[in-house]
């Protein structure tokens, strides 16, 4: 799954999918540490299933944790091979000018989370231990979504 880097990409300065993905991780864990709580590891099918949703909400332009199939973030995640529930936080930045998908915008969307107290919940919930993340932008770059997946031990 994932695009192509595009001319759109190379000229502002996009990072990769596996970049993000790596930042989302660090700033999600800065924050649990401040907060006293144990980093999370990323789970490759918890990265598919919000890689998919992004990609889905961008496609059939919806905003919801619950998609047009009626699908909500555990289901996706199981229909991966999941063996646990999942916890969700979306993004979504339409309009405006292009937008790279950069370390900066990521930074912007974690803050943004932390300060909404049901997508703070989600970050801070002690019992997670892994975390998946998506993010996808239009051609133009208009219009991003930004996906961060969250689950339970499967023991």
């Amino acid at each position: 799954m994932g695009q192509s880097r595009t001319q759109w990409d190379m000229r502002l300065g996009n990072r990769s999918l596996p970049e993000l993905r790596a930042l989302a991780l660090d700033l999600v864990n800065r924050d649990r540490q401040v907060n006293g709580l144990p980093a999370l590891v990323e789970d490759s099918l918890l990265s598919e299933a919000a890689q998919r949703h992004a990609e889905d909400m961008l496609q059939r332009k919806f905003y919801d944790h619950v998609n047009p199939d009626g699908q909500n973030p555990s289901d996706r995640f199981r229909s991966l091979g999941g063996q646990a529930g999942a916890g969700e936080n979306i993004m979504q930045q339409r309009g405006g000018v292009p937008t790279a998908l950069s370390f900066g915008l990521l930074e912007e969307y974690q803050k943004g989370w932390m300060y909404s107290d049901g997508h703070r919940a989600n970050l801070l919930n002690p019992n997670y231990t892994t975390f998946g993340y998506g993010i996808v932008a239009s051609p133009t770059g208009t219009e991003i979504y930004a996906v961060q997946m969250f689950s339970f031990p499967t023991q």
